[in-house]
């Protein structure tokens, strides 16, 4: 692909140190015994095998655009090819090996000629490309050994040095993001995998120095990620695990350990972290749900919590990215589950970055708990704050404020924590429409409208509104039976009011609806 702009470093792909290794040079690195590599066995990883028997004779052409813009460069990272070395691994079946041979030397003959159409990114060179062909080749090198042919081999072990070569060039100062975090993490894996090649050491000493400036400098004083992404957090976290599990020294930094943490402070009682800023659902491993409410200052999401309910507003900032920002088009935004479902949710990522609803509804306002102002589109410098963050035995309070809209938007979230119900005041002097997502359709119910089915919630505005707005969209539904999330449908109950002021009661219930408390609007800001 040309572009006389480049996403990353100018091109640096060097013809014969890492597109087209000769043989010679290769068993030069290797130390002039290919032989003995090849009975090696580097530090692999769990994979697993489901949809190997599909791949089985499958037809791919690896140049075909109709992957989609986004996942054509996903594609090239060869994940879809992992289950067949899983299934060798568990069976020994040589069907397996063969076909993983026949589909890696297909890719390798054809990857010169793939063209994206993002401008100035190369599909095979790029960062996340590299370093996820490196993990999942070594992983195949490690499960197949002999049972693939020698040229396979050859190829196998020249995508991994050339790869290498190419990430310690590209990264040899620091700049932000998950791309960088992820790839020198898995480059100094490979140098302590493959330490006997002579480059390695030097490639550990460049990844090593990028890792520790991504933990001082890309993973916030609160342990989260600097994109404020649940999935990508998750990402960087994983390829840090498998970096430290070859160097030790880095499980006891401070910010690894706080990136753990970071996760247990937003883990929902169900066991998963919502799908905030791009992100998918995440399900970590090992980690238990904080207690109590708290205010992940640095990252600007405050957490309310008991014993039933999970509250998260957002209140950070929106951020940069390599290619495009992951930062979603809202503030003062807000999501609730109780009793292990969502309550109030939001559309989330989305299933791909190809989907033609990226823009205008998984990144938009309106798939988000906030005020949508009419006619005004939502600036990147929304300037969001937390003014107060108070958490006592009987409620949890937060008020904030941003400036995405022409005029300022306040908000108050009070959770009545002893009585389990939540009172939220805007104020913007603007038309506006307040906004809430919920599992099933909205209805009428008295002065309110409630969730069609239980769990959900039943919504009391102080303040009538003047027109009731109602809509629709996908978004992911976490399962924590099966810990799974696929694609259903939310919900939309918007309020519309020109004077811009809303206080509004949300009470949750399971089955019946609830009782509304006497005195509620006492936790109304009337400022």
């Amino acid at each position: 692909m040309s572009s006389s702009i480049s996403v990353e470093k100018a091109p640096h792909v060097h013809p014969t140190r890492m597109r087209h290794i000769p043989d010679d040079d290769l068993f030069a690195a290797l130390g002039g015994d290919g032989r003995a590599w090849r009975r090696r066995t580097p530090f692999p990883a769990g994979l697993p095998s489901e949809g190997a028997d599909a791949l089985l004779g499958a037809e791919v052409d690896f140049l075909d655009k109709g992957h989609g813009r986004s996942r054509l460069y996903g594609f090239h990272y060869l994940r879809w090819m992992t289950p067949l070395v899983a299934a060798y691994a568990e069976s020994g079946d040589q069907r397996y090996a063969d076909e993983w041979e026949r589909l890696f030397r297909q890719w390798y003959a054809g990857r010169d000629l793939v063209e994206g159409d993002w401008p100035g990114l190369d599909v095979v060179w790029y960062s996340l490309g590299v370093c996820a062909r490196s993990m999942y080749v070594t992983q195949a090198l490690a499960v197949l050994g002999e049972a693939v042919g020698e040229e396979c081999w050859k190829e196998m072990m020249k995508t991994v040095l050339g790869g290498a070569r190419w990430a310690a060039e590209e990264h040899d100062e620091f700049r932000h993001g998950n791309w960088q975090f992820a790839t020198v993490c898995e480059l100094l894996h490979t140098a302590r995998v493959f330490e006997e090649l002579p480059e390695a050491e030097g490639w550990a000493e460049i990844a090593k120095a990028r890792i520790h400036e991504h933990l001082e400098r890309d993973v916030r004083a609160d342990g989260g990620h600097h994109e404020r992404s649940p999935g990508y957090h998750g990402m960087c976290l994983d390829a840090l695990k498998r970096a430290a599990a070859m160097e030790p020294e880095l499980a006891a930094h401070p910010r690894y350990l706080a990136m753990h943490d970071w996760f247990a402070a937003l883990m929902t009682s169900g066991g998963w972290v919502p799908h905030l800023q791009d992100s998918g659902i995440v399900w970590p491993e090992g980690v238990e749900p904080a207690k109590g409410s708290l205010n992940l200052e640095a990252s600007g999401y405050a957490v309310f919590r008991s014993d039933t309910f999970h509250t998260v507003i957002n209140y950070g900032p929106y951020v940069g990215h390599e290619l495009e920002p992951h930062s979603h088009h809202a503030a003062l935004d807000f999501v609730i589950s109780g009793w292990g479902v969502p309550l109030a949710w939001e559309a989330g990522g989305p299933p791909s970055y190809d989907d033609p609803g990226y823009y205008d509804w998984y990144q938009a306002t309106r798939a988000h708990n906030t005020l949508l102002v009419p006619g005004h589109d939502y600036t990147e410098d929304r300037r969001a704050a937390c003014d107060l963050f108070r958490t006592t035995r009987e409620l949890d309070v937060f008020k904030g404020h941003h400036h995405g809209y022409p005029s300022r938007h306040d908000r108050t979230v009070v959770f009545v924590r002893d009585q389990g119900y939540w009172v939220i005041t805007d104020r913007i002097e603007a038309e506006a429409i307040w906004q809430v997502h919920g599992l099933s359709p909205w209805v009428r119910h008295g002065d309110g409208y409630i969730s069609e089915r239980g769990p959900g919630l039943l919504v009391v505005p102080l303040e009538p509104p003047e027109q009731v707005v109602l809509g629709n969209g996908p978004a992911r539904i976490p399962d924590p039976v099966t810990r799974t999330a696929e694609y259903g449908e939310i919900h939309s109950l918007g309020l519309r009011r020109r004077d811009g002021r809303f206080t509004v009661g949300l009470f949750p219930f399971t089955d019946e609806p609830p009782t509304i408390p006497d005195g509620w609007t006492v936790h109304a800001d009337r400022r």
